[in-house]
């Protein structure tokens, strides 16, 4: 499902409507009945409804609602309306006009909201900018300390369609009915948190054949299950991938160990852990299915910047499919001189995880130039601390315009970009864009990356590199909702989602998008 930006809807709705020749007043109507479906199908004991109407389109989705509910459903409809009726646009007028005449209540001053069992927002529609001001601004307010349920027409009001900036004050809203496509502001945080359930209403808008120019799409599971990379009978170990992962440094050897159990869940045929040699034991001990490897150290527990030679130049980098650099690695003089190594002479997919990333940074611009330089670009996976470092950019312009800032870091550096907040957003060198929306705040716990980080490495050693990361990055947020419904939301520890690993994998390939829980619905 693709993800639309405000200027990208309206000329959808242009070509629509003059290109195809579908009359606006028809969209209108159709977005008019999924806004009443919604209401009774969310809110089926509701009888008393007031629908709060801007003067534009948005108010004309509000008001032919309200007219559909009060005939078709029989219920009793107040529409607020502070205008003339000469100061509506062309649309709203027109709908203004019909639910006049069949007895829809009009009124220019707020009611008492405690006579509603529901409110239904048409004020602003997906072309405001913010902020809201003067007399919409009180109104705003009043209606979300009603208490009362409240469906928002196409997007809370208030709310920008292209960023997940807030600036109060913004419709908190139970239900959103947006037409055609979600918007960016309805996935992105903090603005998602205002939408509630989002439902996506097909408004006869053709989105197949007029959105082929948009690169920005919704993660969707049903999506997914062709994924999975399916085993031969005569397959083996070897040609199941191997994996290598690069990194540890003292008190830090968890973080390789987490990626390497991940790895070996995620489907890897061998997993082999290459740590500083004094490190060794520990991970040793801790492994079972997974090998070791004692590496050069530059100081005790830190790698050597030159072990390169020690790979490179040996019979395992042949056997190697893959490499996850970084977990736990430690931020240093050599490891940047290691990464500069590697990111030079490693010719396969290459996952650059936490540490790694911190060193990458480190190094500025000449960093971003070998990146620049590789013919199979890397798989950078920061979380918004580690994109600051990597931009210089502030947290809140990264969390709040978390799409573009993957992708044009992507963009210009030749690289696949996963970045983690409770959204993640994977960015392609091409510019593509996909938006992952599963998950749950229980995830937010040490080492929840690292096992990521080991899930991408083993399938991006099996399969091409975007579509391991769609799949990788799903199996990662679906485990973590399985580890929570298996606990408390308090008590997921990140070892907790390589245990659950099997079960997303199971719960892709069984998907039925009719029970599906998820906020996102196609309606």
């Amino acid at each position: 499902m693709k993800l639309v930006t405000a200027k990208q809807m309206q000329e959808l709705d242009s070509k629509t409507i003059e290109g195809i020749g579908i009359p606006s007043l028809v969209l209108m109507e159709n977005a008019a009945r999924g806004v009443a479906d919604a209401a009774i199908r969310f809110f089926p004991n509701v009888k008393r409804i007031l629908v709060v109407a801007g003067k534009g389109n948005n108010g004309g989705d509000g008001i032919a609602a309200g007219r559909i509910l009060k005939i078709r459903n029989r219920l009793d409809v107040t529409v607020y309306l502070p205008y003339e009726e000469n100061q509506l646009k062309e649309d709203c007028k027109v709908q203004y006009k019909i639910a006049f005449q069949v007895g829809i209540k009009f009124t220019k001053e707020l009611p008492d909201l405690k006579e509603f069992d529901l409110i239904i927002d048409a004020i602003f529609g997906t072309g405001f900018t913010p902020p809201v001001a003067g007399r919409w601004a009180e109104v705003i307010r009043k209606v979300n300390d009603s208490g009362k349920p409240i469906l928002a027409v196409d997007i809370p009001s208030g709310i920008s369609s292209d960023s997940g900036e807030v600036v109060e004050p913004v419709v908190k809203a139970d239900l959103t009915v947006t037409f055609a496509l979600p918007k960016y502001g309805q996935v992105l945080y903090p603005s998602a948190s205002y939408c509630g359930k989002v439902l996506v209403r097909d408004i006869s808008i053709p989105v197949d054949l007029l959105a082929e120019n948009i690169k920005t799409e919704l993660i969707e599971v049903n999506k997914l299950k062709h994924l999975i990379p399916k085993r031969l009978p005569y397959t083996y170990k070897n040609k199941e991938g191997h994996v290598f992962i690069l990194g540890g440094s003292p008190g830090f050897t968890g973080a390789v160990i987490m990626s390497a159990k991940a790895a070996t869940e995620a489907g890897a045929g061998l997993v082999t852990v290459g740590v500083a040699e004094s490190l060794n034991p520990i991970v040793e001990q801790t492994l079972v299915e997974e090998m070791s490897k004692p590496l050069p150290e530059e100081e005790k527990g830190f790698l050597h910047p030159l072990l390169g030679d020690f790979i490179f130049e040996t019979d395992d980098y042949k056997r190697f499919t893959s490499l996850v650099l970084g977990p736990g690695m430690g931020r240093y003089k050599g490891g940047q001189e290691l990464l500069k190594d590697f990111l030079t002479r490693w010719d396969k997919p290459i996952v650059i995880d936490a540490d790694g990333l911190n060193n990458l940074a480190d190094m500025g611009k000449k960093g971003k130039q070998l990146l620049k330089e590789r013919k199979i670009p890397a798989v950078l996976t920061p979380h918004v601390g580690e994109m600051q470092r990597l931009t210089g950019l502030y947290r809140g312009e990264i969390i709040t315009n978390q799409i573009e800032v993957a992708r044009q870091f992507a963009v210009e550096n030749n690289c696949y970009v996963v970045l983690k907040s409770a959204r993640t957003v994977i960015a392609t060198p091409e510019g593509e864009a996909f938006v992952n929306v599963r998950g749950t705040p229980a995830m937010a716990k040490g080492g929840v990356g690292d096992v990521l980080s080991g899930i991408l490495g083993a399938l991006i050693g099996k399969m091409p590199i975007k579509e391991a990361l769609l799949l990788g990055v799903s199996l990662h947020s679906i485990a973590g909702e399985i580890a929570e419904k298996n606990k408390d939301t308090e008590s997921v520890r990140a070892t907790d989602l390589i245990s659950a690993i099997p079960y997303a994998y199971r719960f892709i390939r069984n998907f039925n998008p009719a029970v599906d829980k998820s906020n996102y619905i196609p309606f």
